[in-house]
């Protein structure tokens, strides 16, 4: 008869396993400058801003077309 290890510790292992892996790869990882990250971000808040206000006043101009297309009741 075999003993068979216990499934809790097999998965202890992979647990262990899978941290040193991750832990070695972000050790590898080329990480960005702060300068880099606020000029990204920067970026990222001007263009969410313009997208924003631009989707509203097309609202605002197709809203009040409709206006005059549909009759009111």
């Amino acid at each position: 008869m075999k003993v068979r290890p216990l499934r809790g510790l097999i998965l202890i292992s992979n647990i262990k396993q899978q941290t040193k892996d991750l832990l070695a790869e972000l050790n590898r990882v080329d990480w960005p400058a702060k300068a880099k990250v606020m000029s990204s971000t920067g970026a990222v808040i001007f263009v969410s801003a313009f997208v924003g206000v631009f989707l509203y006043l097309a609202d605002l101009a197709i809203s009040w077309g409709m206006k005059f297309i549909l009759p009111h009741h």
